[in-house]
């Protein structure tokens, strides 16, 4: 990958450094994500999910869905919306360091982000990422919820 742009690098130094770690990953999403609006005949295209958490707030920061297909310019993108478009209500920052547990993705992030004072580092395993895609491949505990007596004749 090619550096970021100058222009990006300025607007996103001009956002506060936090002493903060991010956990960020991509993992395949199959059978989490329902498939049935795939039209007859074409192939199902695998996608994988990549996040970005704060894991000092354990705040999910940045979150995408991908062909599984693209290489790993969409882990920089969703990395970049995190910091400066997070979810929720959280404020745009810049964290010292971000953790990864795949080299390859590393090393491309370590090229892209060099200009930015944000550390990139390796770890074989993600705790608050691991966890999440745990919760959301975990089946719903999901069971009839009592009606009251006064609607439930006027469904029936």
């Amino acid at each position: 990958m090619t550096r970021l742009k100058r222009i990006t690098i300025d607007r996103l130094k001009q956002l506060p450094r936090v002493a903060t770690v991010w956990e960020g990953d991509r993992r395949p999403m199959g059978g989490v994500i329902d498939g049935d609006l795939v039209p007859w005949g074409r192939q199902r295209e695998q996608n994988d999910c990549i996040v970005w958490l704060d894991s000092s707030q354990g705040t999910v920061r940045g979150i995408g869905l991908v062909p599984a297909s693209s290489g790993h310019e969409p882990i920089v993108r969703t990395l970049l919306q995190a910091i400066e478009a997070p979810q929720g209500s959280l404020a745009p920052v810049r964290p010292q360091k971000v953790v990864v547990r795949d080299r390859e993705i590393q090393f491309y992030l370590r090229g892209a982000l060099q200009d930015l004072d944000i550390t990139v580092d390796y770890v074989p395993t993600l705790p608050l990422v691991d966890d999440f895609f745990d919760a959301l491949q975990r089946p719903n505990d999901l069971r009839e919820a009592d009606l009251p007596d006064r609607y439930s004749e006027a469904m029936v």
